[in-house]
Formats: C-alpha cells, sequence, structure tokens
C-alpha cells in the first residue's frame, strides 16, 4: 500500500452516494484505525462510528455522509495532534480505496453518544466518509497553500508533502525550523482567528506531521525537546528526524 501517492492528489470530499459501506470495509476501517501509528502510543483512543443524525452544528452541514468516525482521547499532552495524525492516516487510507472523507470541525457529538463513551475519554474530532457522487482526487496544481519558504526556516523539498497537508479554513499553522538532522515543528498562535482556531490548529500539526511520517515511515522519529528555542507568534508542538 503505497499511501504517499494519494498525499499528491487527494481532497476533501463533500458530495456523497446514498449507497453506504458494506460491513465488510467497515470491519477493514476500524481494524486499520486501531493499527494507526501514534505520535504518543500511551494515549489511548475510541473510535466510534455514528451517522449523522448523532452529529448536532449551528451551521446546516448537508454534504455529509451517513457514516461518520468520532474520536475520542485521554485528554493529556500531545493529544490534539496524537488525534490530527491518527486521522490523516485514516484520511489517505479512505482515499486509497475510492473512498472519499471530510473532517468535520464544527460538527458536536449528541449526548447519547457521549454517554455510551469513558468519561475519562475526550471528544476530539469527525471524519465523515462515503463513496464520492465526483471525481475523489485532484491534481497537484489544483492545492491552494503556502509556499515552502512560508512554512520552514530553509527550502527543504522533504517538507513538501507536509506543504500539501489539509488544515482547517486552510490556515496551515505549521512552522518548521531545522537543526542538524532534527526539524522542530511550531504553530501558530498569531492573531484573533487563530486564537479561536487554536485546538483545530494543533490538530492540524498533526496531519501534517502525518504526512512526513507516511513518506518516511521507516526512519520517522519524533520526540520533544526541553527548552526548545522561542520563535514569535509560534509555541513549540515537537521535533522529528527522517
Amino acid at each position: 500500500m503505497n499511501l504517499s501517492e494519494i498525499i499528491y492528489k487527494r481532497k476533501s470530499t463533500r458530495s456523497y452516494k446514498k449507497e453506504l459501506l458494506d460491513d465488510k470495509t467497515l470491519e477493514e476501517i476500524k481494524l486499520y484505525c486501531e493499527n494507526t501509528k501514534r505520535l504518543y502510543p500511551k494515549i489511548k483512543l475510541i473510535f466510534e462510528f455514528i451517522d449523522k443524525k448523532n452529529v448536532n452544528s449551528f451551521l446546516p452541514l448537508p454534504w455529509i455522509s451517513n457514516q461518520i468516525i468520532a474520536v475520542f482521547s485521554e485528554e493529556k499532552e500531545g493529544y490534539l495532534e496524537n488525534v490530527g495524525f491518527v486521522l490523516q492516516q485514516l484520511d489517505l487510507y479512505l482515499n486509497y480505496k475510492g473512498i472519499g472523507s471530510c473532517y468535520l470541525g464544527l460538527g458536536k457529538i449528541d449526548s447519547k453518544v457521549k454517554s455510551k463513551i469513558d468519561e475519562n475519554y475526550k471528544f476530539v474530532m469527525m471524519m465523515t466518509f462515503g463513496y464520492p457522487q465526483k471525481e475523489l482526487y485532484r491534481n497537484t496544481n489544483e492545492f491552494k497553500r503556502n509556499k515552502l519558504d512560508k512554512i520552514s526556516d530553509m527550502l527543504d523539498n522533504k517538507l513538501e508533502v507536509a506543504r500539501l497537508a489539509p488544515s482547517s479554513v486552510n490556515s496551515q499553522p505549521w512552522y518548521f525550523v531545522h537543526e542538524d538532522n532534527i526539524i522542530h515543528v511550531y504553530c501558530t498562535k498569531k492573531g484573533l482567528f487563530r486564537k479561536l482556531l487554536r485546538e483545530m490548529n494543533v490538530i492540524d500539526v498533526g496531519i501534517a506531521l502525518a504526512h512526513i511520517y507516511i513518506c518516511n515511515s521507516d526512519t520517522f522519529n519524533y520526540f520533544k525537546i526541553d527548552n526548545p528555542k522561542d520563535i514569535e507568534n509560534y509555541r513549540y508542538i515537537g521535533s522529528f528526524s527522517i
């Protein structure tokens, strides 16, 4: 399975067929979720499969499919980027299987679903998925993304896959700083709008890190350092080598 190829053509799906995925396919997806790589393996996750009647939103969401996965996590240091990291692996896997998907950043879980989940787990994010009505993929030139020099302290083609990562309202909040063979990743905290997206932006950083992992799965090593460099308007998330 070469998920790295999907990075260069994936897009969010916002139009789904009424046909539901069969039980066998759903079981394969559940198994994939459980076996995803984690940034923090000790942080436990719960994957709950629900339908759209269990989703509440202050804005209408007419385009979502009737099949949704909700992720709950222990609320420990690093849990937000950990969830983004896991869900983006799933996003690429679904696209690889010919299944469309889209993050639901605005959606909230129905209290009936929450009541079934251990109270030690916090709802973090949902992803809707299903068979797309329209073209599943796009051309690389259709991506609207910042250039590499806007997201990194140096031009590094290894970060091109992170540049193409999806993010909430296309905010692209990540910034990479090089130090010898280590790359430190930061998340923006500048501006009122970014403050409103604070948790979402940390999830977004996890999404970008998933792209780096997928393309360097044999060598990717993630960790945190003590006393990271202070960068104005950014906060340190973690470091990696590849």
